[in-house]
C-alpha cells in the first residue's frame, strides 16, 4: 500500500503492508486460497493481522472494488471498510466459505476490530478481549467479575448481535506472540534483551504475575502458587463456551525465559522440549490431558448456541447470589449437562480463602473432581487415583453441610451425584 509520494504504509510492522483490496492482488488471494484447499487439503486459515484485509487499498476506486461507483466516496489508503471485497470475496467463494476461517482482528496500525470484524457469519475470530480479561481476573484484578463470566459464555457481548455463535469466539490466553503460560505467571517483565533490540521490542503491557518473585528461582511456596495459577488458567480456558485454543509447549509448562518476542531465536527457546513434557515432574501434562478429556465429555461445554438460564445459573459464596460488583473475585455456575448431570464450576481469584455454600439439590450429593489448590494427582480426581475415597473422605464434613472449602488464587469442579 503506496502513499501519495510513494512512501510504504506500514499496518503490519514489517516495513509494508500487502495491497490487499487491490481487484488484482485480491484475486492473486483468492486464486492462492483455493489451490490451497483443492489441491494441498488445507481445512482452514487464520490470517495473521487479519485488520489490514479490510483497509482500502491504494488509489481507491469504487468502480474497481464493487463495479459501479458509490455515492460520497472519498475513501483514503487504508481506511477500515464495512464490506471489503477481498473478505466478501473469501466468504462468498464456493470453495473457502466451507473452510475454517479465522481472523486475528487487529493490526500494527492500531486498528482493532475484535468482534466487529466483517464476518459474513462464518468468520471466526481470535478473542483478545478474553485473553486480557482472564488474565486479569485470575490472578485478581479488581473489576472483572462480570466481564469474566462473559467470557465464560463465549462473549455474547461481541459476537451474539451479530448473529454469531460461541464458536466464532477462539478463546485463547496465550499464544505465539506474548509470554507463554508458564513464564506468564513468573514474570512481571519481559526479557528480552537476548533479540538484540536493547528490550524496547516486544509488548510491554502482559497483564502478567510473577506471584511474589521475579524469575525462575523463587520459593517453594510461590512455585506452588504458580502451578496453581497455571491450572487455573488451563480450567477456564477448558469450561469456557468457545473454541479453546492452547500454546504449543503450554501442556507442559514451556518456559521462554521471560522473553514475549522469540519470533528470530531458532532455539530451544522455540522448540518443543519433548524432555520436559516427559519429565515425572510434568504434573500440569497430566492436569492438562485430563481437563481436555473431561470437556470433550460434556455436551454443555461445546454449545452451539450461547447459554441461557434454562441450563446455567449464576452463584456467588451462596447459591444465587452473584457478586458483579467491582470487587468481586468470585465467579461461580451450575450448568446442566446431558452427560454429566450438573456440575458446578467456582473461581476464588482473592488472596483469601472462602467456604462456599453449594446449590441444594435434595436427593443428591455434591462431590469434587477438581480442585486446583491440591497437590497432583488429587488435583484431578480421576477413577484410577489412589485413595480418591480417602481424598474425598477429607471434606466430606464440609460436603455433608453443603459446603466446600476454597483456598486462595483456586477454582474448582464439583459433580452431582445420587446421595
Amino acid at each position: 500500500m503506496i502513499a501519495p509520494k510513494g512512501e510504504f504504509y506500514n499496518y503490519s510492522g514489517c516495513g509494508n503492508t500487502f495491497n490487499c483490496n487491490h481487484p488484482i492482488v485480491r484475486q492473486f488471494i483468492i486464486d492462492c486460497m483455493r489451490y490451497w484447499v483443492t489441491e494441498m487439503h488445507i481445512d482452514g486459515f487464520r490470517f495473521d493481522l487479519a485488520a489490514i484485509m479490510t483497509r482500502a487499498s491504494s488509489l481507491w476506486d469504487a468502480v474497481n472494488a464493487y463495479g459501479r461507483p458509490l455515492e460520497g466516496d472519498t475513501l483514503t489508503t487504508g481506511t477500515p471498510l464495512g464490506s471489503p471485497p477481498v473478505i466478501d470475496m473469501i466468504s462468498n467463494d464456493p470453495v473457502l466459505r466451507g473452510v475454517k476461517l479465522i481472523a486475528e482482528a487487529w493490526d500494527a496500525g492500531g486498528l482493532y476490530q475484535v468482534g466487529c470484524f466483517p464476518h459474513w457469519r462464518i468468520w471466526s475470530e481470535w478473542n483478545g478481549k478474553y485473553r486480557d480479561v482472564v488474565r486479569q481476573f485470575i490472578k485478581g484484578t479488581d473489576g472483572f467479575a462480570s466481564a469474566f463470566a462473559q467470557c465464560l459464555c463465549g462473549s455474547p457481548y461481541l459476537y451474539q448481535e451479530g448473529g454469531r455463535k460461541p464458536w466464532n469466539s477462539i478463546n485463547f490466553v496465550c499464544a505465539h506472540d506474548g509470554f507463554t503460560l508458564a513464564d506468564l505467571v513468573t514474570y512481571n517483565y519481559k526479557n528480552n534483551l537476548a533479540n538484540g533490540e536493547g528490550n524496547r521490542d516486544g509488548e510491554n503491557h502482559n497483564f502478567s504475575w510473577n506471584c511474589g518473585e521475579e524469575g525462575e528461582s523463587a520459593r517453594l511456596s510461590v512455585r506452588r502458587l504458580r502451578k496453581r495459577q497455571m491450572r487455573n488458567f488451563f480450567l477456564c480456558l477448558m469450561v469456557s463456551q468457545g473454541v479453546p485454543m492452547v500454546h504449543m509447549g503450554d501442556e507442559y509448562g514451556h518456559t521462554k525465559e521471560g522473553n514475549n518476542n522469540t519470533y528470530c531465536h531458532d532455539n530451544y527457546l522455540n522448540y518443543f522440549r519433548w524432555d520436559k513434557k516427559e519429565e515425572a515432574s510434568s504434573d500440569f501434562y497430566r492436569f492438562c490431558s485430563l481437563m481436555i478429556q473431561f470437556r470433550r465429555g460434556c455436551e454443555s461445554l461445546g454449545l452451539d448456541d450461547f447459554p441461557t438460564a434454562e441450563k446455567l445459573l449464576w452463584h456467588g459464596h451462596r447459591p444465587g447470589e452473584p457478586n458483579w460488583s467491582n470487587t468481586s473475585r468470585f465467579v461461580a455456575f451450575s450448568l446442566l449437562d446431558s452427560v454429566k448431570g450438573e456440575m458446578y464450576v467456582a473461581f476464588n481469584a482473592s488472596y483469601l480463602p472462602v467456604i462456599v455454600t453449594l446449590p441444594d439439590r435434595p436427593g443428591f450429593r455434591w462431590e469434587p473432581l477438581v480442585d486446583t489448590a491440591k497437590a497432583t494427582p488429587y488435583d484431578f480426581l480421576s477413577d484410577d487415583v489412589n485413595n480418591r475415597k480417602a481424598a474425598t473422605q477429607q471434606v466430606a464434613h464440609f460436603l455433608d453441610s453443603n459446603l466446600y472449602p476454597m483456598l486462595s488464587y483456586s477454582s474448582i469442579i464439583m459433580l452431582l451425584h445420587n446421595a
